[in-house]
């Protein structure tokens, strides 16, 4: 699964890289940029259904068969329709305060593509669920690869005559193969033909109110996610009032960044909610088993990651395509990845906390604190903002999700526990960071002595990525060794 995601962001990366080279960053990035972020923070809120539908539909106790499921995404994809097709310029307006009307009305002209491209995800992510329960991994990880490989085909094939709304054409045909794919395993693996479970539908009307409370149902257990993930397109109507191209610099460092935790916390989780669930209901410990080792992987990749885009990504795009990035757009965008460290962090360990309380069926207690959430990071994002502008605004990020992160430890584990994993957990992230800071710090060091930019990037990278290495075998190679045989061994066939 982690593979799956990382493909996906590898063929991300390149048309990031293409994007930037052929439009360069202005008002009409910025503009679909903004789009974007929602179409990113609905593609997280569509994975999430695999993670919190799971113990809707696992049987015994299941509360939906996979016929209503199916039934009530398409309910859901329908209020997707209606709010960015038909409402694409009131919601353009709402969401780009900052933007001139140029590149508002991009916002507006990608919302259609991006929408239909959510709906279809949306379908993707519940065929997803399905096989998940069913222990057809492979089948999902083939479908977001097919996806991801044909949405890089189709982004190649239009880069000369769609302009900057490639990548939405491109998002949609992803969408296409990837949910074409992820249904036909559906029914390979048995399709949705189970019974329903007893309900009473006589009527056109109770059959939408059947399907607004199956909708209601699935949604409260995924509001928290919604509410998670809006938190960027919070943060880019406060930045959309930067200078133009400042959106697009931190789209990019964001979609970086959250590619991570999607690749790394995110598909663990995806991968172990089944099993969580049953062993929930089986009254054995959930809590404590896999959230310090699955965030010690998971912090093993993430922190090198980061510094490398800090150290060498950034300089390197500058170098190879200097009319994508200026001079100062490269700060620029290392200074906002080195401002998401902290929330990559706490957003890590949210990913990997949220699967563990739905297990348990704290969902109530998700819900309720939704709103304190969002309202925690408006009036984190404003202060930072009126006090160190769009730096303060980005830096601020990390605020709201660490004061989940933390309220989410105190609730879920006994108090023995939560001390413990506190520690275990704080020295995770501090012996993975520092040894990526001493790592990329020294080819940074090294790289600063050449005068060509191109090789103090390539020399910085090298050395750092070699010096991190280096560094996992002397205080993680027990960590190393797994994740090494774990890349190198074949996938057993479902």
């Amino acid at each position: 699964m982690s593979m799956a995601t990382f493909a996906m962001a590898a063929a991300s990366a390149i048309q990031a890289v293409l994007y930037l080279g052929r439009f360069g960053t202005n008002d009409r990035t910025d503009g679909f940029f903004i789009a974007f972020a929602l179409y990113s923070t609905f593609g997280v809120f569509s994975q999430s259904l695999r993670l919190t539908s799971v113990p809707l539909l696992v049987k015994p106790g299941a509360r939906l068969s996979t016929r209503q499921f199916a039934a009530t995404l398409g309910f859901l994809a329908v209020l997707v329709f209606i709010v960015t097709v038909a409402l694409a310029h009131p919601l353009a307006r709402l969401i780009a305060p900052g933007l001139n009307a140029q590149g508002r009305s991009i916002t507006a002209s990608a919302l259609p593509v991006l929408g239909f491209a959510m709906i279809l995800q949306l379908w993707a992510a519940g065929g997803a669920t399905v096989l998940a329960i069913r222990d057809r991994f492979n089948v999902i990880a083939t479908a977001y690869m097919a996806g991801a490989g044909m949405g890089l085909v189709a982004f190649l094939a239009l880069m000369g005559s769609a302009g900057e709304q490639t990548l939405g054409w491109s998002m949609l045909t992803m969408a296409v193969v990837t949910c074409s794919c992820m249904l036909a395993g559906v029914r390979r693996s048995g399709g949705f033909d189970d019974e329903a479970l007893p309900t009473s539908v006589s009527s056109f009307g109770a059959r939408i109110g059947t399907l607004s409370r199956d909708a209601v149902l699935v949604l409260g257990r995924t509001v928290v996610y919604l509410a998670f993930n809006v938190l960027f397109v919070i943060t880019l109507a406060f930045a959309s009032h930067a200078t133009a191209g400042g959106t697009t610099v931190l789209s990019y460092s964001y979609l970086f960044a959250s590619y991570l935790v999607a690749g790394t916390g995110m598909a663990l989780g995806m991968s172990s909610i089944p099993d969580l669930t049953r062993q929930a209901r089986a009254r054995e410990a959930v809590f404590t088993g896999a959230l310090p080792q699955g965030f010690r992987f998971s912090m093993m990749i993430v922190a090198p990651a980061l510094a490398c885009l800090i150290v060498a990504g950034a300089p390197l795009v500058h170098a190879v395509l200097p009319g994508s990035l200026s001079a100062s757009q490269v700060h620029t965008l290392r200074t906002y990845v080195a401002l998401l460290v902290p929330w990559t962090v706490f957003a890590l360990l949210v990913n990997f906390l949220l699967p563990v309380m739905f297990a348990l069926g704290r969902t109530r207690l998700l819900n309720l604190l939704a709103v304190p959430l969002v309202a925690a990071h408006v009036a984190a994002t404003a202060l930072g903002s009126v006090l160190f502008g769009i730096d303060g605004a980005v830096g601020a990020f990390f605020v709201a999700p660490a004061c989940f992160a933390i309220v989410l430890l105190a609730a879920g584990a006994g108090r023995d526990a939560r001390v413990q994993l506190a520690l275990q957990l704080m020295a995770v992230t501090g012996r993975f960071l520092l040894v990526a800071i001493v790592a990329f710090g020294i080819g940074w060091a090294l790289g600063a002595t050449l005068s060509s930019l191109f090789a103090q990037a390539v020399v910085g990278g090298a050395v750092g990525v070699g010096l991190y290495l280096a560094g996992l075998r002397l205080f993680a190679r027990p960590q190393l060794e797994v994740l090494l045989g774990a890349l190198s061994s074949r996938p057993s066939t479902a």
